[in-house]
């Protein structure tokens, strides 16, 4: 449906556009890679014409049949096209054939950040909210909470993995929990709706659920860890249900089997959809995800609560760092949320589902904000406790510092006496004159060890009292000398 760009490639428009926007080098990068999978993708039709169309059937759709249903769109149709794990060559096929923003696929593709000097930032963080919010398309960044098992495996693992799907996802592991070892993944769902006429055409990229997490990935040293989703997945969003819905089993933890579900047996409206009301589910979705995350923080407060109480055995400096990035976490947390709310309250025409969504946006910023600042507390708290430490080991370092000086004194006596006696064999050991040995060391080790073992400061404080005694004495005794001869006198 964009014949005047069939002859420039969508890797050749995302390096031209790379030239005014650094953020989406991400996506000029994964465009230059080769999908490791097939990505999996389904497409529903919403006829906008009819009072009571029949319930949309999902089909699925093979990747390269996916631009045949761009070309065979028909009139006063809107045809919702989901696609898992989108691959490169995918990217391009869509993104040429439906003339879309790079920056679209880059906010998708690139949600890592690293360091400003290395790499540009992403998209979502590059480019202000108030543009963000008007660019027609939505990003919901989130966090998943992975269960990978028991802690005992990880003992030696690195803090860093990564997903094994075609975009691959940052995962961070955690403190064990009870020991459980949980994780943190980051995951998007991306939309974007195409009016052609009286019909449109909504994008939908969502993630591949996570059945594995890779510690060194493409190295030869590659470690697999299985991961599932904890508790299996997000609390179900739906606020009516129907028997079809209540009776269909469908994957929780995958973002594009619970839309299919969604949009299946609870459909927008028909006659008035626009890419706010296709986002519904999905924003709900996000937001129940963040709910779980918000618990998890929760539970790990506590965790870094009591372990403040047994220093000794459980503060150590990596939760100093560990704090760290919950207080980050938390931050970039809140960005999303808002980015979430600027889009729906651009979008908004005050429905009452809508105003529902910004109090839950508002309520899982507030508790995001109050965790934020318990946790700025406890890093306040745990670098005085970890100073503290310090300063107790070095008394203790100190004490036996003092120990090993009295044993360094009890040797020295024996060790100079010893090269008294030296010279002659009479006082070598079993000789006659052995004992002259012990009659000399012993009184002059116990000398040295009453000596060390005075408080000097006491000591010379007594003597300059006896000292100051002795001439007020002297004074006195003058005086009087004085007062004898006067009177002889």
């Amino acid at each position: 449906m964009n014949p005047s760009k069939d002859h420039v490639s969508y890797k050749d428009q995302v390096m031209l556009r790379a030239q005014s926007n650094p953020c989406i080098n991400g996506l000029e990068r994964y465009l230059q890679q080769r999908g490791t999978r097939p990505s999996n993708a389904v497409y529903m039709d919403y006829p906008t014409a009819e009072q009571h169309p029949p319930e949309p059937e999902p089909i699925k759709v093979a990747e390269d049949k996916i631009t045949n249903l761009i070309d065979t769109l028909p009139a006063a149709t809107t045809r919702l096209i989901m696609v898992e794990d989108i691959s490169p060559q995918l990217i391009s096929l869509v993104g040429n054939a439906l003339d879309i923003d790079p920056i679209f696929f880059a906010d998708y593709v690139n949600t890592s950040f690293e360091n400003i000097e290395i790499a540009p930032p992403p998209p979502s963080l590059a480019i202000l909210p108030s543009l963000l919010s008007q660019c027609g398309y939505l990003h919901l960044h989130y966090q998943q909470v992975l269960d990978l098992g028991t802690a005992e495996k990880f003992e030696d693992a690195a803090y860093a993995l990564k997903t094994d799907s075609n975009v691959t996802r940052n995962i961070r592991r955690l403190a064990p929990l009870s020991g459980k070892q949980l994780a943190l993944a980051r995951a998007t769902c991306s939309l974007l709706v195409k009016e052609f006429e009286s019909s449109s055409i909504c994008l939908i990229l969502v993630d591949r659920p996570i059945r594995c997490a890779i510690e060194g990935l493409g190295k030869q040293s590659q470690k697999n860890y299985s991961a599932e989703h904890l508790h299996g997945g997000f609390e179900d969003v739906a606020t009516s249900h129907t028997t079809a819905s209540s009776t269909h089993r469908w994957n929780r933890d995958s973002m594009l089997d619970s839309l299919t579900h969604y949009l299946q047996y609870q459909p927008p409206n028909y006659m008035s959809i626009n890419i706010l009301s296709l986002a519904y589910y999905p924003i709900r979705i996000v937001l129940s995800e963040w709910n779980l995350y918000m618990h998890l923080i929760s539970r790990y407060s506590k965790h870094y609560e009591y372990s403040l109480q047994d220093i000794t055995s459980r503060l150590h400096g990596e939760d100093i760092v560990d704090l760290q990035r919950w207080r980050r976490r938390l931050k970039q947390s809140r960005h999303k949320l808002a980015l979430v709310a600027d889009f729906v309250e651009q979008h908004d025409n005050g429905r009452t589902e809508w105003k529902m969504v910004l109090k839950d946006i508002n309520y899982l910023q507030s508790q995001f904000q109050d965790y934020g600042q318990s946790l700025e507390q406890m890093v306040t708290v745990a670098t005085t406790m970890i100073q503290l430490l310090d300063s107790r080991r070095s008394i203790l370092e100190a004490v036996n510092v003092r120990r090993l000086t009295y044993i360094a004194l009890v040797f020295a006596p024996l060790a100079w006496v010893a090269s008294l006696f030296s010279m002659e064999d009479a006082y070598l050991p079993g000789n006659d004159r052995f004992w002259v040995y012990f009659a000399t060391a012993l009184p002059l080790i116990a000398v040295v060890i009453l000596l060390s073992a005075l408080q000097w400061d006491e000591v010379i404080g007594l003597v300059k009292q006896a000292w100051k005694k002795l001439c007020a004495d002297k004074s006195i005794l003058g005086s009087r000398i004085k007062e004898r001869k006067a009177d002889v006198v």
